[in-house]
């Protein structure tokens, strides 16, 4: 049965930048093909009321998806086919009843397409077309990674040569913090130890939002700048803006426009791969990610034809990187943990402050 929905509606082309700006409890309709799980989430943690899709949220082309999540918190999940090409307003007054999406138009409503529900049968249906097709996408993006890693290799050594050395991660521990899934659940694991610890924290863009709730302050914070806060600038941090190797760089412009003041690094390839190599040529001790992509899903989910650049980091770093990817699991530790205790996580990883 398809729920009754009826409320004031937030659009946004780019999800994540949406979800910063909305009140909790709205309904929101974006543009966002095969929702992955980082946004579905952010859309859990922002407490949405239902998700309305002017693209398809389950195209079936990849193995896992953000909806099985949203179903699980009772967040429905639509994808509607307009009648017209309307223009859609940042803000709308909606409803979906009997399979239509209507808008609300001097005090009449006006029915604008219809939708789809995504019910339990259905979300069954799509995840076992996508994992039908993952040899299929994997072979793809193996091929891609593989030319385009062959390709970047000389322009890769080049970067590195070129990269700072930041003095205050010689022979320290590093965590590189990305807004990957399931993040949130690991930092929540060892936030006590990453606040403890006498080590550097880097966080890549949007991983700075949770970590300041967390009381963690990054002592870096690198990327395109697409996903921070507006009042950063309140944060003490160093920012650093990822460029093209052109020398352009999105993420300084945009810092510009905040009053705040970085360093603009060019690099090949991901925000978070620059991260690691910072520290891998700053002589860090040992590098922790979390949240950081290195699966083919992953990288799909952000948008990513191919992982030539990481594949290109993790050889040359590796045997400085550790990822540390759903602790809660293998401590098992309930999904909702606040805080573990200094004695289990040295009982099952035999860790202390001194690291």
């Amino acid at each position: 049965m398809i729920p009754y929905i009826e409320g004031k509606a937030y659009f946004g082309k780019i999800t994540k930048q949406l979800l910063h700006h909305i009140p909790p409890h709205s309904i929101i309709i974006i543009d966002h093909e095969d929702l992955d799980i980082v946004a579905a989430e952010d859309i859990v943690r922002k407490k949405v009321l239902a998700v309305i899709n002017r693209k398809c949220s389950m195209t079936g082309q990849l193995p896992r998806t953000g909806i099985p999540l949203l179903e699980k918190h009772n967040i429905p999940v639509f994808d509607v086919d307009l009648f017209r090409n309307r223009k859609i307003k940042k803000t709308s007054y909606v409803k979906i009843e009997e399979k239509a999406l209507f808008y609300l138009e001097n005090d009449s409503w006006i029915k604008s397409g219809r939708i789809t529900h995504y019910n339990e049968s259905l979300i069954a249906k799509k995840r076992e077309q996508g994992t039908s097709n993952f040899e299929n996408l994997y072979k793809n993006f193996a091929k891609n990674s593989l030319d385009h890693a062959s390709l970047e290799l000389p322009l890769f050594l080049d970067a590195i040569n070129e990269l700072p050395i930041y003095d205050c991660m010689v022979n320290k521990v590093v965590f590189v913090v990305a807004r990957g899934a399931g993040v949130q659940n690991d930092v929540q694991v060892i936030k006590r130890f990453m606040k403890q610890m006498n080590c550097i924290i880097l966080a890549v863009d949007g991983a700075s939002t949770f970590l300041y709730e967390y009381q963690i302050n990054p002592d870096f914070i690198i990327g395109d700048m697409d996903s921070i806060p507006t009042n950063i600038k309140a944060y003490t941090t160093q920012f650093i803006a990822h460029s093209y190797m052109d020398g352009f760089s999105p993420g300084q412009e945009r810092l510009k426009k905040l009053s705040v003041e970085s360093t603009s690094i060019p690099f090949p390839g991901m925000s978070e791969d620059l991260a690691i190599m910072l520290a891998y040529v700053s002589k860090a001790n040992h590098i922790f990610t979390l949240g950081c992509r290195n699966s083919c899903v992953e990288l799909i989910e952000k948008g990513r034809k191919g992982m030539g650049s990481t594949i290109l980091t993790r050889m040359f770093a590796g045997e400085k990187i550790s990822d540390l990817k759903e602790m809660d699991k293998c401590l098992h530790i309930p999904k909702n943990v606040q805080l573990i205790e200094e004695s289990l996580w040295e009982e099952h990883l035999n860790i202390t402050e001194e690291f």
